[in-house]
Formats: C-alpha cells, sequence, structure tokens
C-alpha cells in the first residue's frame, strides 16, 4: 500500500483535524547518572543518587526556560564498584540511552577509564566526588570536575595545623600516612607527601591497604610505633572504620584527620569515642553559613530522613549546572552543552552551595574551591575551621 498516495485522499475534514493535533513535545534532557549502586561503595553511591533526584526533582518543577521539554530525564547506570563496569556503563549510556550530558563518579578508579569514554564520545561528564588529580590534567575537553583535587586539602590540611600549633597551643611536628592504595589515596598522599615536610611536618610512618582489607591491626600497630602526633587518614568509610577500630585496640589516640565525604559518613559515629574529637577534611557541611546550602540540607533531609554528606551536595550542584547548561544553549546537543558549561558561573541559587564564590570551571574543566575542617564534637559532625564558615570552635583534648 502506498500510504503516501492514500494520505493525499484523506477528506479535507480528517486532514484539518490532523493539523490542529498540538505538535509532539520535545524530548525532556537526559542525563546519565554514572554511581556505584552495588558493591563495596553502594552506600555511598546511592547517597549521591538520592542528590541527584531531589535536584532533578526541583528542577522540574522550576520550568526553566529553554531546557529541552521543559523536563530532566535521569538515566541510571551501576558501576557495581568495579572500573571495567564504570567503562562499559558509561558507553552504554552514551551509545545506548543517547543522553546528553553524564553526571556522578565516586571512586576515581572508576571515574578515570569511563572519561576516556565520553572523551571518545564527544559528551560532557561532570564528575563528582573523584578527587584524583590527573581527572582533570590529562588535557581532555568534556571532562568537568566539581569537587577540589586531592591535592589542593595538603595546603589546607598544612594551614589548619599551623591554626593548631600557633592559636591552639598544639606541637604538632610528626604526621603519618595511612591510605587506600587505589588512585584516590595515592593521589592525596602524594600531595601530602610533596606539602607537609616543606611546612615542617615531618612524615614518619606510611602504610597502604587495599579497600576492603579484612583487617587492619598491622597497619595500626606500625603507627603506633611512628610517634606521629597526627594520623592523615585517606580512604573510604568502612576502612577508616576499622582503622580507628585498631588504633583504639593498640591504646594509641594521635589526633586522626581523615579525607572527603567519607569521613563524615554516619556509620563513624557509631563508634562513639572511638571516633570522638576526630578531624576531617571535606568539601562541604550542612551547618555551613551560605544560603542555598541550609535550603538544600533542609530539603534533603524532609524529602530522606537523614542529613546530606558533602559528595551529597556536589552531586545536586552537578545535576544543576547539567540542566543550566542546557537551559542556556535551549537543547540536548552534547557539544554545545560543554561549550556552555566552559562559560558557567552560578553564583546564587540551588547550584551555589558549595563553599566557593561560583560554580565556575577553569579552561581544564576544575571547579575551583577549597575545603572545610570538621570534627566530631558530641557524637556530630562540626564545621570548625576557617572560622569563617566555623559552626564551633575545636575541642582539643586537655
Amino acid at each position: 500500500m502506498n500510504l503516501a498516495k492514500n494520505f493525499l485522499f484523506l477528506p479535507l475534514t480528517v486532514l484539518g483535524l490532523l493539523a490542529a493535533l498540538p505538535a509532539q513535545a520535545a524530548d525532556p534532557l537526559k542525563i546519565g547518572i554514572l554511581l556505584p549502586l552495588t558493591g563495596t561503595l553502594a552506600s555511598d553511591g546511592n547517597r549521591l543518587l538520592k542528590a541527584n533526584q531531589l535536584a532533578v526533582t526541583q528542577i522540574n518543577a522550576a520550568n526553566l526556560p529553554g531546557l529541552p521539554g521543559g523536563k530532566v530525564e535521569l538515566v541510571v547506570a551501576d558501576t557495581q564498584s568495579k572500573p571495567e563496569i564504570a567503562r562499559s556503563e558509561a558507553e552504554r549510556l552514551i551509545s545506548r540511552e543517547k543522553v546528553s550530558i553524564v553526571v556522578g563518579g565516586y571512586s576515581s578508579a572508576s571515574v578515570l577509564p569511563a572519561t576516556q569514554v565520553v572523551e571518545r564520545y564527544r559528551v560532557p561528564f561532570i564528575v563528582t566526588s573523584a578527587t584524583a588529580d590527573a581527572i582533570t590534567e590529562r588535557g581532555l575537553q568534556f571532562v568537568f570536575h566539581v569537587a577540589p583535587k586531592g591535592s589542593w586539602s595538603a595546603r589546607d590540611i598544612a594551614n589548619f595545623i599551623e591554626y593548631l600549633n600557633t592559636k591552639k597551643g598544639q606541637n604538632i611536628d610528626k604526621v603519618a600516612l595511612a591510605y587506600e592504595d587505589g588512585p584516590f589515596g595515592q593521589s592525596v598522599s602524594k600531595a601530602y607527601k610533596d606539602l607537609l615536610p616543606s611546612r615542617g611536618l615531618q612524615i614518619v610512618a606510611e602504610e597502604s591497604f587495599r579497600t576492603g582489607s579484612p583487617d587492619l591491626s598491622t597497619q595500626a600497630a606500625k603507627l603506633k610505633a611512628s610517634g606521629a602526633k597526627l594520623v592523615l587518614i585517606v580512604c573510604y568509610v568502612d576502612d577508616e572504620s576499622m582503622l580507628l577500630r585498631a588504633l583504639a585496640a593498640q591504646q594509641y589516640r594521635p589526633y586522626v584527620l581523615g579525607y572527603g565525604g567519607g569521613h563524615v559518613h554516619p556509620t563513624l559515629l557509631k563508634l562513639g569515642d572511638v571516633a570522638e574529637g576526630s578531624f576531617g577534611v571535606v568539601e562541604w557541611m550542612a551547618d555551613m553559613q551560605k544560603p542555598a546550602s541550609k535550603a538544600f540540607a533542609g530539603a534533603f533531609t524532609a524529602a530522606y530522613g537523614t542529613a546530606p554528606l558533602s559528595n551529597s551536595a556536589q552531586a545536586y550542584a552537578a545535576t544543576w549546572a547539567a540542566a543550566l547548561a542546557a537551559s542556556e544553549v535551549k537543547g540536548a546537543d552534547p557539544v554545545a552543552i560543554r561549550d556552555a558549561l566552559r562559560k558557567i558561573s552560578i553564583k546564587d541559587g540551588p547550584a551555589s552551595l558549595l563553599p566557593n564564590n561560583a560554580l565556575a570551571f577553569d579552561k581544564d574543566g576544575q571547579n575551583q574551591i577549597g575545603t572545610v575542617m570538621t570534627q566530631v564534637i558530641g557524637n556530630k559532625f562540626v564545621t570548625v575551621w576557617p572560622e569563617a564558615f566555623a559552626a564551633d570552635q575545636v575541642k582539643l583534648a586537655k
């Protein structure tokens, strides 16, 4: 049957009805979410996904002008906490699901192979929480990074130790390192080793371990033998919990300073006195004095019945940035969205909740952002430094 020919002989009344039908609405913006939803990092990935979903609920209610279809649709992919799966799932999101942009990532080990995929397909990827410096130091044109580089924490930690020594009467001069042996731990610990000695801090021990190690008592014993006054820990929350227990079993109670969102995880508070007084360097805290930050913390808690962590804030900001970039170009073309992300500067509104003046990316795709120091005080995570952001003062053992 010749459908085109038969169409010509439809009654004029039918043709008129067809012409009067509304044009099909544009498809919504498809954002691929790449996260570890099963495996060793599942709890972290699912927490980030909630922040992505909260952002989409708000975006879809905001009626952003120019947003394709007026809506955002999330297409979720599970990396299973495995780098090789992260690579294949990134490819599936782009080649089969036809997403316009990818948001997510948690561990640097999974993010790095995924960035190679998006670069090949020329689709932007806003990395939320991974910290390896290499994410934005390889000349990639479609990769953006919301979190600070891992190496930047060394600068902030050195300044914090100086603050403790000069303003709080401490004498911290010997430190030890304990870190997971993947790209995350290696990148951050290298930054510590490169910078801290130049600031008068002697590194007297260095212990690495595999993520998910069943026992860390050997590492704890070696850390105790070093006589370090401060132990810098770089790992995920389950390993940090195990290490803190192992240090306590050794009756070794140095100052402890953990790294990133894993340190401000509710799991650590279950340790009680073992975690009390410990410090963490993190990218965001709910008690920061910033309107967008407080609004996000309240909305997240209302939606899920639990307070958000630092990487949740990053996932939320990244999702908003993706939608705002698409709204700016009034379309879903990945290259056009990439170009908009290069120019974006978000100084207010939901995406401005992080501790910097504006969410903006430099020529390498890196957001210029600092960190804050938290401490477990009364079994709660509290921002204690810099003083401009602090919700309470540092509490030191007498």
